[in-house]
C-alpha cells in the first residue's frame, strides 16, 4: 500500500509520500527486494517543473499509465493530465495530480472520476489515521531571513500557513515510516525514514525533489549518517547514500528500474554512477572521504 499527502494553495504546493511497495507485485530471485528484502519506488513522479503525479494501488497499472502520460506530454500533446488519467478508468489505482503555476492546483483521480482539492491523500486509510495521530503542532520559525554575505539582513518574510503544514506533514510521515514496533506487515515505509518530499521551490518556482542530510549523533559511530540527494534535471529522481557501510540506492523517475542498489564505494562515485546509468544530476549534502 501507500500513503501520499498533498496540498495546493497560493503560497505553496507540495506532496509528501513513502516509498515502500508490497512485494506481491514482483517476482525476483528469492523474492527478495534490494533494500533489506523490501521493494521501494518513487510513488511521487515529477514529470516537469509544472506537473507531478502520485499513485496508490496496483503498481504495474499505475506505472504504465504514468509512463504513457509522460510519453504523450513529451510528444507535445495538449491534454489535461488529470482528465487523461481519469479517462483510463483504472478501478484499482488512485492518483494525485499536482499542477504548479500562477494558480496551484491539486486533483484527485479515483475510480475514473476527478475532483479538485486543496488538501488530499491517497493510500491506506488506517495509516492515514495513524499519521494524523503523529502530527504535532508546528514548532519551527515563523519568519525567514534573507541575508547578504556581509551578514546584513536583506529582507524578512513570514513562514506561511502552507509552509508550516508542509513541515508538520513531513515530520509526521518520517515518524510513521519508522513506526514499526508491533507491526508485522507495515504498509507504509521509507529507506531509513527518507520519505519523498516535493514542492514548488522558492528560487526556481519549479516542482523539485527536496534534499536531506542526517548525521550520526552517537560518539561510537561519529562518521555515520546518510544523504538524500535530488536530481531535478535532466533525469529526475533521488539517491540515498549511507556513509557507514558504503551503501546506496538510486530511484529514478520513469523507466523499468524503480530502485537500484548501488555498487559505489564513495558518495562521489555514487553520484557518478547515477549520472552514467540514468542521466541523473544528483545534488545535495556530501562529504570528503578520508585519504
Amino acid at each position: 500500500m501507500t500513503l501520499v499527502v498533498a496540498h495546493a494553495s497560493q503560497d505553496i504546493c507540495f506532496m509528501v509520500g513513502d516509498t515502500l511497495l508490497s512485494h506481491t507485485h514482483f517476482q525476483l530471485d528469492g523474492d527478495i527486494g534490494p533494500v533489506n528484502g523490501e521493494f521501494h519506488s518513487l510513488k511521487i513522479q515529477i514529470l516537469s517543473g509544472e506537473l507531478a503525479v502520485a499513485f496508490a494501488g496496483n503498481f504495474d497499472a499505475a506505472c504504465g499509465a504514468i509512463a504513457a502520460l509522460r510519453l504523450e506530454l513529451s510528444n507535445g500533446a495538449t491534454i489535461d493530465p488529470a482528465a487523461w488519467l481519469a479517462s483510463r478508468n483504472l478501478a484499482d489505482v488512485d492518483f494525485l495530480v499536482l499542477k504548479n503555476g500562477e494558480g496551484n492546483q491539486l486533483f484527485v483521480v479515483e475510480r475514473g472520476q476527478m475532483r479538485e482539492a486543496t488538501n488530499a491523500h491517497i493510500g491506506d486509510a488506517n495509516e492515514w489515521k495513524r499519521l494524523q495521530e503523529l502530527m504535532q503542532p508546528y514548532s519551527g520559525a515563523f519568519e525567514r531571513h534573507t541575508i547578504y554575505e556581509n551578514g546584513r539582513i536583506a529582507r524578512t518574510d513570514p513562514v506561511t500557513p502552507g509552509e508550516q503544514e508542509f513541515d508538520v506533514v513531513s515530520d509526521a510521515m518520517e515518524a510513521l515510516s519508522r513506526d514499526r514496533a508491533g507491526r508485522k506487515q507495515p504498509t507504509v515505509g521509507a529507506i531509513s525514514g527518507c520519505v519523498v518530499r516535493i514542492a514548488n521551490a522558492r528560487i526556481s518556482r519549479q516542482l523539485e525533489y527536496l534534499q536531506a542530510v542526517e548525521v550520526s549523533h552517537f560518539p561510537w559511530e561519529p562518521a555515520g549518517g546518510f544523504t538524500l540527494l535530488a536530481s531535478n534535471e535532466p533525469t529526475r529522481g533521488i539517491g540515498i547514500f549511507f556513509r557507514v557501510g558504503r551503501k546506496g540506492f538510486i530511484l529514478p523517475v520513469g523507466g523499468t528500474s524503480h530502485c537500484v542498489a548501488s555498487t559505489a564505494e564513495t558518495v562521489q562515485a555514487f553520484i557518478e554512477e547515477a549520472r552514467i546509468k540514468f542521466g541523473m544530476k544528483l545534488t545535495g549534502g556530501t562529504w570528503t572521504e578520508p585519504a
